[in-house]
């Protein structure tokens, strides 16, 4: 027993010492490997930090039995690893090891304000025996690039209701006809005093804002050319006659100049007597077939007129279809009364406060009120009252998207902004229950994505996507949110084909250029996210809006990656006069976009 234990003993020295020998060998041939990572700095992407690895071995690298790790380290902590095993390079004896890798690892906060370097230490280890040896630690790239933050994956639009109201001008058409008898222009006393004629009358006495009157004269299809192209004409003139005498007589005064009226004489028209025979019932079938055949086949008008006429039953065409066609139609253009929207807010503040009565606004009026004031506490209370008053989808999606707009204005994660985005979820809840409605799950996305909840936020967006809506506002709320979404979870590609959808020349096609531009950045590709701000900026000075500090920022990063050191500056020193949530001074110090330009960064300071 003692001889064995000696003899094993002996055999386990042996293969220590063999061991020993091959890995102090691959240790000092990794003096020769080559390591490139791509990109440098290493790239935020999504929630997690990637880069690609091209490590290439020298010859003899790799020993029959053993195995070469690459342990990447990120501020100390682990950051992925590449194995090259010798049973998977046969031939290593005589030849190089390449292998190519993603790795990636979860990005945290820190990484931002402290950025540290990636380094690497290779481990030469036999696999029989684990036996290892490790390499000195190196440093292979700079820190993380995080320019992707500026996607603001957490700030998705919040946004409400069509009121069913709007301050834009609307007109609403009045129509009245006035009948002639058969080859006559003159309007009627009876036509005058008819039940058409009084209401009429009525309406010119209330003086509404006319925008414009067309009047259309039309003839039955009989008698000459001639005389039909005169009398239609001149039955839509007695129509403006009389309503002119009915401006004098309601002493329109200078109102009635700028009214403005379009005669329309309709002459040899055969559509009118169409849609009088669908709805005659003074003719059988087959009587109305016969006059189809008639005036829909060839022929003149005073051909088919003729024809028209040697009917057996051509009288009671005349005495009950005829009539109704001898008209001058008039349609009166006429400009909606509106409250002034300074009287609207001061109604919706008195429903507020208790001093008016829900009613002194219409359900429409009192959601429009809201959109009239900046102050978000206000718009709350206006939006309460309107919940209170009605309840309607409507009002309770505005009432749950003002509780997240409050929510953004609170500290991220505190007791504040939860309660709020509760309280405002609850609201959009019961919307949903009132009626299945797409600007409710948008709501519910954004607060969602406000509480860094991503899966959440993609399921509502995915409920919101298969409602039917025809506002293209919402789309364009839609497709932007799923863009932000997409690049936060670093499906950059993706995200520049859904924000390419948004379609508009307000807030929500400004929020798609700003996010494709980051998404470019992201892939590398300065050229399209440059043309993206471009666009961005022409779309503020269209609309006369101001320019946000982060907007140069980003435009000074594009300078950095094509290398342009005057960009950098003059952009920097353009961001740095400006207001910003963020201390851009200090993130452009430590920002691996400006490592090459230290210096235009401190001539942007001065």
């Amino acid at each position: 027993m003692k001889n064995f234990n000696i003899l094993k003993i002996s055999l386990v020295v042996l293969v220590l010492i063999s061991g020993c020998n091959p890995l102090k060998k691959m240790i000092q041939l990794s003096e020769q490997q080559q390591i490139n990572v791509n990109p440098d700095p290493i790239l935020m992407k999504g929630g997690n930090v990637v880069f690609n690895v091209e490590t290439t071995l020298p010859v003899g690298m790799l020993p029959k039995g053993t195995s070469y790790t690459l342990n990447f380290e990120y501020d100390g902590k682990e950051a992925g690893s590449q194995e090259f095993k010798a049973s998977d390079y046969p031939n290593s004896a005589r030849s190089i090891s390449k292998a190519t890798k993603t790795i990636s690892f979860p990005f945290d906060d820190s990484m931002v304000d402290n950025p540290q370097k990636l380094s690497v230490v290779g481990n030469a280890k036999i696999v029989a025996t684990g036996t290892n040896l490790n390499t000195e630690s190196s440093v292979l790239a700079d820190g993380v690039n995080s320019t992707q933050r500026f996607n603001e994956a957490w700030n998705l639009q919040s946004p409400k209701a069509y009121p069913g109201y709007t301050d834009e001008e609307e007109t609403e058409v009045t129509t009245v006809n006035f009948f002639f008898n058969q080859g006559s222009s003159y309007l009627r006393g009876s036509e005058k005093k008819s039940d058409r004629g009084e209401q009429f009358s009525a309406f010119v006495a209330e003086r509404n804002m006319t925008k414009g009157v067309n009047i259309t004269g039309a003839h039955s299809p009989e008698g000459s050319t001639k005389v039909n192209e005169s009398l239609a004409g001149r039955r839509a003139s007695a129509i403006e006659k009389y309503y002119r005498a009915q401006m004098d007589r309601y002493d329109y005064k200078d109102e009635a100049g700028d009214i403005g009226f379009n005669l329309v004489p309709v002459v040899e028209n055969w559509d009118a007597l169409r849609r009088a025979l669908r709805s005659t019932s003074s003719l059988t079938s087959a009587q109305r077939s016969q006059i189809g055949a008639i005036i829909n086949g060839g022929g003149s008008f005073v051909d088919k007129e003729k024809s028209l006429s040697k009917l057996n039953f051509y009288n009671t065409l005349m005495k009950e279809v005829y009539p109704d066609l001898r008209t001058a139609r008039t349609e009166v253009t006429t400009v909606i009364e509106k409250k002034p929207n300074n009287e609207i807010l001061a109604i919706a503040q008195k429903i507020v406060s208790g001093e008016a009565s829900s009613d002194a606004l219409t359900h429409g009026e009192l959601l429009f009120a809201a959109r009239l004031t900046p102050d978000l506490g206000e718009k709350a209370a206006i939006y309460g009252s309107a919940v209170k008053w009605g309840g309607t989808w409507e009002a309770h999606n505005d009432f749950g998207s003002v509780h997240i707009q409050l929510a953004k204005e609170e500290e991220n994660g505190s007791e504040a902004q939860l309660k709020l985005l509760e309280d405002g979820e609850t609201q959009l809840n019961i919307s949903l229950t009132k009626k299945e409605n797409i600007e409710a799950y948008l709501n519910l996305a954004a607060s969602a994505a406000l509480k860094y909840d991503w899966g959440a936020a993609n399921d509502y967006l995915a409920k919101a996507k298969e409602v039917e809506n025809d506002r293209q506002s919402m789309s364009n709320v839609l497709h932007n949110s799923m863009g932000a979404l997409a690049i936060a979870a670093g499906n950059h590609e993706e995200a520049i084909a859904l924000l390419s959808k948004v379609d508009g020349k307000w807030g929500a096609q400004a929020w798609a250029h700003w996010r494709t531009s980051i998404a470019h950045l992201v892939l590398d590709d300065h050229v399209s996210a440059l043309k993206s701000l471009n666009n961005l900026g022409e779309l503020f000075k269209a609309n006369e809006w101001d320019l946000f500090a982060n907007y140069y920022y980003v435009l000074a990063v594009c300078g950095a990656r094509s290398g342009n050191s005057d960009a950098v500056s003059k952009n920097l020193s353009s961001a740095f006069s400006m207001e910003s949530d963020i201390d851009l001074k200090n993130k452009a110090v430590n920002d691996l976009e400006f490592r090459s330009y230290s210096d235009a960064v401190q001539a942007a300071m001065n």
